[in-house]
């Protein structure tokens, strides 16, 4: 089962890997040290796909902060440059599951701040508490009626 923990902590991972930056907590309201990423998810969607699938639609917002707000263009551009790139490979969540990253949108903003947004929806594994039980119950009956 994938949890939005476990995809929001992949993005992070991948971001700090692909940009060599550190990440300042999007929690935080005051200014961030540069140069350095922000990252937001938003759940979109969130239900039931089959009744053993649940199907996520989530939406990321990255911000780069760029080291000298008022020079930026080619920093930015070299950031730019890298997600886009890292986006072309699927973006691994757990051993089982990747998803690929589909039109990411890049947007300049004033002060040195680059935005890059992109959604992206999931199938996973719904487990159902009564349905584990019963999944045990049926594995000790198989393993008892074998011995």
């Amino acid at each position: 089962m994938i949890t939005l923990k476990d995809i929001f902590k992949a993005m992070c991972g991948h971001i700090s890997e692909v940009s060599g930056l550190p990440l300042t907590d999007s929690d935080i309201e005051e200014p961030v040290t540069r140069p350095c990423f922000r990252i937001f998810m938003d759940t979109v969607e969130s239900g039931f796909f089959s009744s053993s699938l649940r199907q996520l639609t989530v939406n990321f917002d990255l911000y780069f902060y760029a080291k000298d707000e008022h020079h930026s263009k080619a920093e930015i551009m070299e950031i730019e440059d890298k997600l886009a790139y890292s986006f072309l490979e699927p973006l691994h969540i757990k051993n089982n599951c990747a998803v690929y990253i589909d039109d990411p949108e890049f947007e300049k903003l004033p002060d040195g701040v680059m935005n890059c947004t992109f959604s992206f929806e999931i199938g996973t594994e719904f487990i159902d508490e009564a349905e584990l039980e019963t999944m045990e119950k049926l594995f000790i009956n198989n393993e008892t009626e074998e011995i």
